[in-house]
């Protein structure tokens, strides 16, 4: 039941969640969010390495796909970081993030490697086709895996938030 003499609240936005990270979950999302970058970064080339070499050149867009890719995807690690007064999030609601961020991750992967080094488009398409359609197709792949990262992030941080204000009985 509310109390009329007390004024309305209003659940706290994600940023508002965000703002109230503690130190030990803001570590953990930066060094998430290294790992992600680390994990895409250096198969595709845009990190450079004696390891790995690409082809076609690394296209300007994909170093700022990599960086938000990395950042959301930190940040969505994070939250499966246990605060010390958070509560944990009813199970049946961790699946579907989890899932939309690895599926976002996996995008991502494709939309910032080089487009002739993909087997599966190389054999679906061909070189030429690598090189015509999925080149150009790369920045939408990459655009929708940031959306999906961005639905999981705030899909999770909904979950901690309606965990952490229980309806009472």
């Amino acid at each position: 039941m509310v109390d009329p003499q007390l004024p309305p609240t209003r659940p706290a936005s994600a940023w508002e969640q965000l703002q109230r990270w503690p130190a030990r979950r803001w570590s953990a999302a930066a060094i998430a969010a290294a790992g992600v970058a680390l994990l895409i970064g250096i198969p595709t080339d845009d990190i450079p390495t004696p390891v790995f070499g690409r082809p076609v050149p690394v296209t300007w867009w994909s170093y700022p796909t990599l960086a938000v890719t990395a950042v959301l995807g930190g940040l969505l690690a994070a939250t499966y970081v246990r605060g010390s007064s958070s509560p944990a999030p009813p199970a049946d609601e961790i699946d579907a993030p989890t899932r939309n961020g690895g599926i976002a991750g996996l995008l991502s992967f494709f939309a910032v490697g080089c487009p002739v080094c993909n087997q599966a488009v190389v054999a679906l398409v061909g070189t030429s086709g690598a090189l015509s359609w999925w080149a150009p197709v790369q920045p939408l792949v990459g655009l929708a895996a940031i959306a999906l990262l961005v639905h999981a992030l705030r899909r999770r941080l909904d979950t901690y938030r309606l965990a952490a204000c229980p309806i009472p009985a």
